[in-house]
């Protein structure tokens, strides 16, 4: 036990490490300090796969359970603690794995950025965050790394705040976010209130006894913590505006780890999630995933349609979570951070080079991301393109590659779900199933766009050429990782179970029979599987016939979707951004506007200023009288008057006493005569 707490500290803390250096000394070795991150990332993946292999070892089981008092009360006491089991290791694993591939393929596209050192401790504290959701035994500790993840990746998204376009988005990230993070924190407080403790464990033990609508309430607020951070409709609004980072923290934090906490934290709360909120979050997870693909359609910058597509993937994990198919909600989370991330960096290496491509041309105006000016650069990135298509391939679903067994999975349980409750339920496969196939041809249409026909540009296509080594091994290396053999050890492109699947392989729930979903999913899983091929088959060969072969007019059938509104509904994304503007943004604006008259035209203008004013005239005045008649004419006018008297009386002062004598009895005449006229 004590190996393995010292193992878990290590992992938590050296990337913080990692932060705190490159923050403080990073400068000072110039372009050789992304070695030590690098180093301390690396030590983080080689302790994660220890615990990897023990958990493989040992079976399903709790590797780690340590917790201490943070403090106490008479009422009550809150504990700090890290729990590792099956789950958490193969989360630290891809956390660990993802952001050492990221700092490997930022030495080269970050090198000539003038803040590398502050780009590599960013890189760390957001780690460090990631990683302590990941080890968390309380829903307390979980939050306060969950808000630290939200800081570090304001940070990553506005790297290059200098781009008002990035200052922007990093801004809406947060705050976007913070919505969902206040409903997470209300719902933590109403399980702690009910249950006594913040321990995961312990709630999970509890809630049995809690009133279900309370612990529904609670769940679903708790749950909006995941739909800020996993982009979930209707808070999804920030994540594709998050692109503006650089591009290795879009595979990082916006691919791989960031927005698959929301998929780990409702993981992890599952057994205690009412099926009244578990439909709830079916439906929600339904919609993110069939409106973000259809929204990714009509998008031509590279990292925006990725940017949906993540949406859409994430959508179908939390739809998996909604109808009890968890385990392969946790497998597609697994297996889209390999595929993901590889077409993330893939986008990364095409933009890197049509960069560099203009900046030889001295082009300023042409935009590097704009699947428009591109095509053709099969020829010229040979690796980038092979990596690109297998990881396509994985999340179209084709058989051979890891997105067919996890998407299987997810879609089999959509189709149980149905057969079990009926009615409304029969969206869920169909938003499903319909998600797949747009997928299926919106990223074989990133595919051809990109990579085939002729050059959109020639005197752009002329100066591309592959990104150097330090970009490609990464990508070499996820798209082996997005092939089912990975996750199987076997070559059947049929057979889902493995090594992987064997490893998460538990079910539980205080509510739900999980044996009768587990042979839900079962029966349901050859239908599942006809149909997603059926439907990813479709959708490649109508993208196919579309941007390869070029049999249909793209831009006609455009128009006749513009017609009825549907593409004009994908081009403006459903209005959403519109409706918050038009209902949030705007009437925020106008209150901020009067209050801003009030407080500064009236408030400080009028009454602050008019009493100024006031006392400024008062002031005048009592100056002028004060100055003018009681100094001037009274004060010195008696002072005047008393030196010209005592002038005049000291002329009388002539030293003879005989007039003395005189001026003495002239005064006591005078004084008598007026006493007897009294």
């Amino acid at each position: 036990m004590e190996a393995n707490l010292t193992k878990s500290l290590f992992i938590l803390f050296l990337p913080l490490i990692s932060f705190i250096y490159q923050i403080f000394f990073g400068k000072y070795l110039g372009r050789n300090t992304h070695y030590v991150s690098i180093a301390l990332i690396g030590a983080v993946l080689y302790l994660s796969v220890s615990f990897l292999l023990q958990s493989i070892s040992k079976g399903y089981g709790t590797i780690l359970e340590v917790s201490e008092v943070w403090f106490s009360s008479t009422d009550f006491s809150v504990h700090l603690g890290i729990f590792v089991d099956n789950i958490a290791s193969i989360m630290l694993c891809v956390v660990a794995f993802i952001s050492f591939l990221v700092h490997i393929y930022s030495t080269e596209y970050m090198k000539d950025d003038p803040r590398y050192s502050r780009y590599f401790g960013y890189l760390g504290i957001f780690t460090f965050s990631m990683n302590g959701i990941v080890l968390a035994d309380s829903l307390i500790m979980m939050y306060i790394f969950w808000e630290l993840v939200g800081l570090s990746s304001y940070l990553l998204i506005g790297f290059w705040f200098e781009k008002d376009s990035a200052a922007n988005a990093c801004k809406k990230a947060f705050l976007t976010n913070r919505v969902g993070d206040i409903g997470m924190f209300i719902g933590i407080m109403i399980l702690f209130f009910s249950v006594g403790s913040f321990n995961i464990n312990d709630i999970i033990n509890s809630t049995i006894n809690m009133d279900p609508y309370l612990l529904t309430i609670a769940g679903l607020l708790v749950f909006m913590g995941a739909v800020g951070k996993s982009a979930q409709f209707p808070l999804h609004i920030w994540l594709p505006d998050a692109m503006e980072g650089p591009t290795p923290v879009s595979a990082l934090i916006h691919a791989a780890t960031m927005v698959a906490a929301g998929v780990y934290m409702t993981f992890r709360i599952f057994p205690f999630l009412t099926p009244d909120a578990l439909f709830v979050i079916a439906f929600i997870g339904a919609i993110t995933a069939f409106c973000a693909a259809i929204m990714a359609i009509t998008r031509n910058d590279i990292k925006a349609v990725l940017a949906y597509s993540t949406i859409s993937q994430l959508g179908y994990m939390i739809m998996a979570l909604g109808v009890g198919a968890h385990l392969y909600a946790f497998f597609h989370l697994v297996t889209h951070a390999m595929f993901k991330a590889c077409l993330f960096l893939c986008s990364g290496s095409v933009i890197h080079a049509m960069h560099h491509s203009l900046h030889h041309l001295h082009d300023h105006d042409t935009d590097p991301q704009d699947m428009n000016n591109m095509g053709g650069l099969k020829e010229k990135m040979p690796i980038t393109h092979i990596a690109m298509l297998v990881s396509t391939l994985a999340i179209a679903g084709v058989p051979f590659f890891s997105g067919f067994l996890s998407k299987d999975g997810i879609l089999a349980g959509t189709l149980s779900y149905y057969h079990m409750h009926h009615g409304i339920s029969i969206l869920l496969p169909m938003a499903g199933f319909g998600a797949a196939m747009i997928t299926a041809f919106y990223m074989f249409r990133l595919i051809f766009m990109t990579f085939y026909g002729e050059p959109k540009k020639p005197e752009i296509f002329k100066h591309v050429h592959e990104s150097p080594l330090p970009m490609t091994i990464p990508l070499i290396v996820l798209s082996l990782l997005s092939t089912a053999f990975a996750f199987t050890l076997n070559f059947n492109p049929l057979k889902s179970k493995g090594w992987f699947k064997s490893l998460i392989g538990k079910s539980q729930h205080n509510f739900l029979d999980m044996n009768v979903i587990k042979d839900g999913i079962h029966h349901a899983h050859y239908d599942a599987m006809y149909l997603s091929l059926f439907v990813a088959t479709s959708g490649i060969l109508i993208s196919v016939l579309f941007y390869y072969f070029k049999k249909v007019d793209v831009d006609k059938i455009a128009k006749i979707f513009n017609t009825v509104g549907l593409y004009g509904l994908s081009r403006n994304k459903f209005y959403i951004d519109r409706i918050y503007n038009a209902i949030l943004y705007k009437p925020f604006m106008f209150m901020t506007k009067v209050f801003s008259w009030i407080d500064w035209d009236f408030y400080d203008k009028i009454f602050i200023n008019g009493w100024g004013w006031i006392t400024l005239k008062l002031s005048a005045i009592t100056g002028y009288t004060d100055y003018n008649w009681l100094d001037q004419k009274i004060i010195d006018g008696t002072g005047k008057l008393s030196n010209y008297l005592s002038h005049k009386l000291k002329t009388t002062q002539s030293g003879v006493i005989q007039n003395y004598l005189l001026s003495g009895t002239i005064g006591l005449i005078i004084v008598f005569i007026i006493f007897q006229n009294l």
